[in-house]
């Protein structure tokens, strides 16, 4: 009778760290995110598409970047890192609205650099709020240079 209550309890045991060791495997597999404090650990897990977060505490802005692992679209097989904009450190106060937003970017699998550095690789509302700011100021800028030819064209109007 003893030694059925100490097999029971040795099948009990087992069964448990089996248990144990598939939620650690779970965890690690689809949870886990390694800190990256510097901007080398966070390339070396870019270049390999290895789940990692850094906080590029740059002059201009701080931004939180967060690879997120591989995406497949037929043959191509890129990394997926979402992109936060934390803090407006430098400019001008109307950007201010691109804190808080973000977006996610896919690089090519073996290449490392920063994400939002291609903008045609991205989506997400961070996206389109800087887009919308670069054509707007773009604007401005082509009015100003060709004031004289926009206010002749109005004249003839």
């Amino acid at each position: 009778m003893a030694g059925l209550k100490k097999e029971a309890g040795r099948r009990i045991m087992l069964a448990i760290l089996i248990l144990a060791v598939l939620l650690l495997a779970v965890y690690l597999t689809f949870f886990y995110s390694k800190s990256c404090k510097d901007s080398s650990c966070f390339a070396q897990s870019l270049s390999k598409c290895q789940k990692a977060s850094f906080i590029n505490d740059a002059k201009a802005a701080a931004w939180h970047y967060s690879i997120k692992g591989i995406t497949s679209e037929g043959n191509e097989k890129n990394c997926r890192i979402d992109v936060k904009m934390l803090q407006i450190k430098e400019g001008s106060k109307e950007l201010e609205i691109l804190q808080g937003k973000s977006m996610s970017c896919y690089l090519p699998k073996g290449i490392v650099a920063s994400p939002e550095s291609d903008l045609s690789k991205c989506n997400g509302l961070l996206k389109e709020y800087i887009l919308e700011k670069i054509i707007v100021k773009k604007m401005h800028t082509y009015i100003l240079e060709h004031i004289g030819e926009v206010s002749e064209e109005l004249t003839k109007v």
